[in-house]
């Protein structure tokens, strides 16, 4: 009994000193993002660590181990109205909105109240991790409770915060997110690619970051330069993966953890499970995600859809955020969906998305083929990508029509190469050393146990970005090279001009 007692003393202090305390920093207010964002700090709390969870939607029982400030007047700040409103934009005027956007978001949280006070109060954090996108101001938090900053999103790591993070920057294979490119670009689109990465990064670091800086001086103790903030992140948790996104070189402290919010499928509502079951001749998933809605849809695409699907031998199960009547009698629609867990149910056939990269993931882990109708953000370049590798079916927003989606729908669902391909890459998704939940939970103790892990950082973050890409040494090679064939041009005209002269005279 009392070797008992010793050891489960010595396990007890064992477990206390792996216990970390953490605070979770979860700013944008729409779903998909508060999903992510709550599945890792699921995991995080299993774990036995504590989390200060600030989020947009806080439960009425959070998980155990987590304390969770709610920031609910986030939600109001999304813009109202339909994003399909801004398809037709050009790929700046996109890129402008969102940079606003996330300023807005930014200013809300560093002056709330409840932010205000946390700052004030005698909390102590072993890290702080960061919801990131074009939201600079917020580093400020990890160094005002003097913790390590670890970096998490929803997408891939993009031109634009590459270029703030100090990482490198490939134009020449990795498209930008405002654009509806692959990897494999001919001149003419690594041409505009270029363009675009630099014009998005200056307008960032030229208008944008002056901003937060302001923020930092109005709303954090002691007015930190925010400048020295940059560049300074221990960690970044990337969602991505090589079964959905392209394979690019990735600095030692960034970590690809793509799909780890897909769990196994979880039971179904019995209601739900049972449409799913008698559903004979197989079912249509249809959902535009959590930002782009289908309420939204205009008048005429909804009579396009609805007339396709009216044809279809299969039920479509739409997620449709209204009330809707008229309705065929295979369509069934509901006001949310859990989309994983219906792609799951054998009888899904073919899944219709807007392209966002969690449900592109979600379609490729159960290899249910896409029809994609991309509308903003990363979705045309999803898409793109999905198309490259034929596994889904792209219907332009602006072609939507009963003869377009039509079309599509029959290529998912009775080409074989959709079915197959998208086995392939469910297979590549699957096969890791690690669940992707497990390696980011993995990097974080890493990150704090080694107290910011600063030996993971690259010489390149501590270079300019003129450095960083070589253009000091090529205007020195072109400066030594041009300078002798300029001088001796000049001297060779001079000797011309006085032996034609010598000549008249």
């Amino acid at each position: 009994m009392l070797w008992f007692n010793v050891l489960l003393f010595l396990g007890i202090g064992i477990s206390v000193c792996a216990s970390y305390k953490i605070l979770s920093i979860s700013h944008i207010s729409t779903k998909s993002h508060y999903i992510l964002s709550s599945r890792l700090v699921e995991e995080i709390a299993k774990k036995g660590h504590e989390v200060t969870f600030i989020t947009p939607y806080p439960k009425k029982t959070p998980f155990k181990n987590v304390k969770e400030i709610g920031l609910e007047g986030l939600q109001d700040l999304f813009p109202e109205g339909s994003m399909f409103a801004h398809e037709g934009a050009n790929p700046l005027q996109k890129s402008f909105f969102v940079n606003q956007m996330q300023y807005r978001f930014s200013e809300y949280l560093l002056s709330h109240e409840k932010i205000q006070n946390l700052m004030k109060s005698q909390e102590r954090f072993d890290a702080v991790i960061l919801y990131y996108y074009l939201n600079d101001a917020m580093l400020a938090l990890a160094h005002h409770f003097k913790a390590p900053v670890i970096l998490f999103g929803s997408m891939p790591l993009y031109a634009s915060e590459n270029f703030l993070l100090s990482f490198p920057t490939q134009s020449a294979y990795v498209p930008n997110i405002v654009t509806e490119h692959t990897g494999h670009m001919d001149f003419w689109q690594r041409l505009k690619n270029t363009f675009y990465d630099h014009a998005m990064a200056l307008y960032y670091q030229h208008f944008m970051l002056p901003k937060h800086a302001k923020l930092v001086d109005t709303y954090i103790p002691g007015k930190p330069d925010l400048y020295k903030m940059l560049n300074n992140e221990s960690l970044a948790l990337i969602n991505s993966h090589v079964s959905t996104t392209e394979p690019i070189p990735h600095v030692p402290n960034a970590i690809e953890i793509g799909g780890f919010h897909i769990d196994e499928p979880k039971p179904l509502p019995k209601e739900l499970k049972q449409y799913l079951d008698d559903s004979v001749n197989g079912v249509i998933l249809f959902s535009m995600g959590s930002i782009v809605r289908s309420a939204h849809f205009p008048e005429e695409k909804r009579k396009a859809l609805l007339g396709t699907f009216s044809k279809l031998k299969l039920n479509v199960l739409w997620k449709f955020e209204e009330n809707l009547t008229g309705l065929p009698p295979n369509v069934k629609i509901m006001k949310w969906i859990p989309v994983s867990d219906v792609l799951a149910h054998s009888n899904v056939k073919v899944f219709i998305t807007h392209g966002g990269l969690l449900s592109t993931m979600e379609g490729v882990y159960h290899a249910v083929p896409l029809v994609g109708i991309p509308v903003f953000g990363d979705q045309k370049m999803n898409m793109a990508l999905a198309r490259s590798y034929e596994y889904a079916v792209e219907v332009r927003y602006t072609d939507l029509t009963e003869e377009t989606l039509s079309r599509a729908i029959d290529q998912a669902l009775n080409n074989p190469k959709y079915k197959r391909n998208i086995e392939k890459r469910s297979k590549i998704m699957r096969d890791r050393t690690l669940k992707p939940a497990d390696n980011a939970l993995y990097w974080i103790e890493y990150v704090i146990r080694h107290q910011g892990a600063p030996h993971l950082r690259y010489p390149g973050a501590d270079l300019n970005w003129f450095q960083r890409n070589l253009l000091d040494v090529v205007g020195f090679v072109l400066v030594v090279t041009l300078l002798p064939l300029v001088a001796a041009t000049l001297v060779i005209k001079r000797m011309v001009k006085k032996k034609n002269k010598s000549k008249t005279e």
